[in-house]
């Protein structure tokens, strides 16, 4: 299928599609439409913040592949782009490009790797990911069609991904870290599907907004989250646990609000609560909770862990995206005395893997239940004993001593004010309103923890930017153990 050279819509519209507005229209239409005539909505989440960081870090590490290559600048302009890839191909034939700009029909894209290899070339394509998904198959065919439109013949389409098990050994050698997939002839399948995704695109933009509801494809990076919830009911029916099926269901027979839901609709014995809550505009309380809290014998330790997992591992002994803990935060509860904190923070930029366990064995004696939320802290720990084998036998004990209370209250409590979630940060303001996360400075949620870690052991960071972030760090880690013994007093 043919289509017209692309003319811009209007003055503020970009004058030239895109790859990632492409994906971006596949994704939602409605966030292709909003990224083009309504940019101002977007709010950045801090989880798109650290995915465009690794992507960078690992974009540069892939062009130590070639020593050769040479890279296509001009990122704000990319006709001049387009002209320098083409005096490039002619001049340096045997060189690799980095960033190698193609136009095709009004369709522009910048390649990662362009590879000459027996008279054509390899396209690689480079993702932080640790294996090839779909998405990378769609960004990949749209690559190809634009570089085959404008003359360039592609032998080969890799994708260049990290391998989750290179174990770094500390000695600067990466060589083994990317592994280049080749996708050929999964990405040549999709080919015939790309001009209907082009002109689907411009359907999109010469209609006004779709009306597009919250759904699945409302995932945490959208920067637009924040204002399609703004148009939506007090309690969409979107806010039901892991209720894909029923949502869609529901959405279906026009119903939006939870609170409109008929009788006997929901199955599920947690969907029914949150009905029932909400509808009553009253907390669902079981009595089973405070009993069960009530057997928990003194002291009582309160456990949180934040972590950092680097694409590109930086301590010997590390994998590609593995779960390392660098804090822990920990308050103590005797009877009848004040509630004591102790905390643990490496701010050294050297592995924190062994401080953190030997303070950890400290910190938590030897006796009295360890109270986490969730199944993090277990999972961190199992990791854990893996860099301190002498540590194993302590840190099995402190596995066995961990009560995760997030399942007593998924099973036992339930506010309208949670909107369907049991997450700390979502249960914390129902019940302690005075701890609520967002009175933080920079820091509320474990992604933000991630980037303020990477900013402190970052020797080009400033002195007394380093010295803030230590501080909300330290302060965001000790209010998640002060909420969970916010949690176990108010339910008592």
């Amino acid at each position: 299928m043919e289509i017209e050279p692309h003319t811009p819509y209007n003055q503020d519209m970009a004058k030239h599609i895109t790859k990632s507005r492409v994906l971006s229209g596949l994704r939602c239409p409605k966030r292709l439409w909003l990224q083009t005539y309504q940019p101002e909505l977007a709010k950045p989440s801090s989880t798109s913040q650290l995915t465009i960081a690794n992507g960078n870090e690992v974009g540069q590490f892939a062009r130590f592949r070639y020593p050769t290559s040479i890279l296509v600048e001009h990122i704000e302009q990319p006709d001049v782009a387009v002209q320098e890839t083409r005096r490039l191909l002619h001049e340096y034939p045997d060189s690799p490009l980095f960033e190698a700009a193609f136009m095709h029909a009004g369709a522009l894209v910048r390649a990662d790797i362009l590879v000459p290899i027996d008279g054509g070339y390899r396209m690689v394509e480079v993702k932080s990911s640790g294996s090839v998904k779909d998405h990378h198959l769609i960004d990949c065919a749209v690559q190809l069609w634009v570089l085959e439109g404008a003359g360039i013949n592609v032998k080969e389409v890799c994708v260049a991904h990290v391998d989750t098990s290179f174990v770094y050994a500390g000695d600067g050698e990466y060589g083994q870290l990317l592994l280049e997939e080749d996708v050929t002839e999964r990405v040549r399948e999709l080919l015939p599907d790309v001009p209907e995704w082009l002109i689907s695109h411009r359907d999109i933009l010469i209609n006004p907004v779709p009306a597009i509801r919250m759904g699945s494809q409302c995932k945490p990076d959208c920067q637009f989250n924040e204002h399609c919830e703004a148009g939506l009911t007090e309690y969409p029916v979107t806010i039901l646990p892991n209720g894909r099926k029923v949502i869609t269901d529901l959405q279906d027979a026009g119903i939006e609000d939870v609170r409109d839901i008929p009788d006997g609709a929901l199955t599920n014995e947690r969907h029914i609560r949150v009905w029932e809550a909400t509808l009553a505009n009253q907390p669902y309380i079981s009595n089973e909770l405070k009993d069960e809290l009530a057997k928990l014998p003194y002291p009582r330790f309160y456990l949180d862990f934040e972590t950092i997992n680097f694409v590109i591992p930086r301590w010997a002994g590390t994998r590609p995206h593995q779960q390392l803990p660098f804090q822990w935060s920990c308050h103590i509860e005797r009877q009848g005395e004040t509630l004591a904190h102790r905390e643990f923070l490496d701010t050294s930029g050297n592995a924190p893997m062994r401080a953190f366990a030997e303070s950890l064995i400290d910190a938590v004696e030897s006796d009295g239940p360890i109270i986490v939320y969730g199944s993090f802290e277990s999972t961190v720990i199992k990791g854990l004993i893996g860099f301190c084998l002498d540590l194993e036998e302590a840190l099995n004990e402190i596995q066995d001593r961990l009560v995760n209370i997030l399942p007593w209250l998924q099973n036992h409590y339930y506010h309208p004010a949670m909107k369907g979630s049991w997450s700390i940060k979502a249960v914390l303001p129902a019940i302690a309103p005075h701890l609520d996360y967002a009175q933080l400075d920079d820091i509320q949620n474990g992604t933000l923890a991630q980037l303020a870690y990477m900013d402190i052991i970052n020797p080009d960071t400033a002195p007394d930017v380093r010295g803030q972030k230590i501080n909300n760090l330290l302060k965001y880690c000790e209010l998640d153990t002060q909420a969970m013994v916010e949690v176990v007093e108010y339910f008592r």
